[in-house]
């Protein structure tokens, strides 16, 4: 059993055939079942989205969703996209610069949805400022800076 934020998740396996195998008449499936409980935390992660395109609109409406998380700031070049979606998810601030979001001292977690160009960066800021990282993929755009980034997060715990 995993402790994720205010969620706990198991995940069981039953049966030891595998589903690969030939069929057979007493063949066992493994079955796999995913249970979810939420439990109430004491305070609410509050996360920072960095890109307000298309997959950070789909991540905000996730995340409003989720229990125990709560979207406090957006970022957007274009600033119009952060103000826009931060008033379709009632989110209290915006801003045009994604380092305002890493650096927000409220923010616990940053959600990169920014172009890929950026997430390297980006990751490496926010482990440099002590934040937990969620980043669409990839990470990075090429290896070199993949393993960079990863480094980064875990030489930051």
């Amino acid at each position: 059993m995993v402790r994720l934020g205010s969620a706990l998740i198991a995940i069981f396996a039953v049966g030891s055939a595998s589903a690969f195998a030939p069929a057979s008449q007493h063949a066992v499936r493994s079955t796999h079942v995913l249970q979810m409980t939420t439990t109430e935390a004491k305070d609410p992660v509050k996360v920072g989205v960095i890109g307000c395109g298309r997959i950070g609109i789909v991540h905000l409406g996730a995340i409003n969703k989720a229990p125990g998380v709560v979207p406090i700031v957006v970022s957007n070049p274009t600033v119009s996209k952060a103000e826009d979606a931060a008033k379709k998810f009632g989110v209290a601030k915006f801003t045009s610069d994604a380092m305002e979001v890493i650096t927000d001292p409220d923010v616990d977690a940053v959600w990169i949805c920014s172009p890929s160009q950026f997430h390297a960066d980006q990751i490496k800021a926010c482990a440099a400022n002590g934040k937990h990282v969620f980043c669409e993929k990839p990470i990075a755009t090429d290896l070199a800076e993949t393993v960079e980034a990863i480094n980064a997060c875990n030489e930051a715990g």
